[in-house]
């Protein structure tokens, strides 16, 4: 996984409440839209993502979700 892949998934993790349908959605919306409430690290970090690592950090972070939901 790459340095910005990383920041992304850093970023998802510690700032998604997973308890929440769509959550996860809406925080990507966020990143993309850039929001003053995203740090500009992670939106750097977003923009420098290939698609196929876009689809990894997406995987992840669904995986990680849905395993922190489960306990």
């Amino acid at each position: 996984m790459s340095k910005s892949a990383k920041v992304v998934v850093d970023y998802l993790m510690e700032n998604t409440p997973f308890t929440a349908k769509g959550s996860f959605i809406d925080r990507i919306m966020e990143i993309e839209g850039a929001y003053e409430t995203i740090p500009a690290e992670v939106i750097d970090a977003y923009e420098d993502l290939s698609e196929d690592e876009l689809w990894e950090v997406i995987r992840k972070v669904a995986v990680e979700g849905k395993r922190k939901n489960a306990v």
